[in-house]
């Protein structure tokens, strides 16, 4: 779950409230089934996201509509945002959940590394491998 970036958080915001160091952005996709029974850490999310800790807070309630909407298509609508983050940006990227999600985050990644990077999708999963082993992709993955 959503446990190690919220440890993440929790050690950026004492960061910036007590020694005023100020990080990159910090870009939260968060998913779950529904804001009124899953959403359990909303006040938490959204104090980080008011203090500033997070800078965008992306959320994907799947079934809130008539269509499912997950995490991986709230990424790929900021696709060329996101290539340019990863990119020129230098941005890391955690992936925390269940392994089918995090499948498909990487799906939606090796297709915005490819569209935006101008790859082809075996380069474009390369450049995702490159991220991995340099520690900037990093999954936390539970089954």
């Amino acid at each position: 779950g959503i446990a190690p970036m919220r440890a993440i958080l929790q050690e950026r915001s004492y960061e910036r409230k007590s020694i005023g160091d100020a990080q990159g952005p910090n870009i939260l996709y968060f998913g779950c089934k529904n804001r009124t029974s899953d959403y359990i850490y909303r006040d938490e999310l959204e104090a980080f996201s008011d203090e500033g800790t997070i800078t965008e807070l992306h959320l994907a309630f799947s079934r809130e509509q008539a269509e499912k909407v997950y995490v991986q298509h709230l990424l790929a609508q900021r696709g060329a945002e996101t290539w340019k983050l990863i990119d020129d940006g230098k941005a890391s990227i955690f992936v925390c959940g269940a392994v089918k999600m995090g499948a498909d985050v990487d799906h939606t990644l090796q297709d915005i590394i490819a569209q935006h990077g101008g790859m082809s999708r075996e380069k474009a999963k390369a450049y995702l491998g490159k991220l991995q082993t340099a520690g900037r992709f990093v999954q936390e993955l539970w089954s």
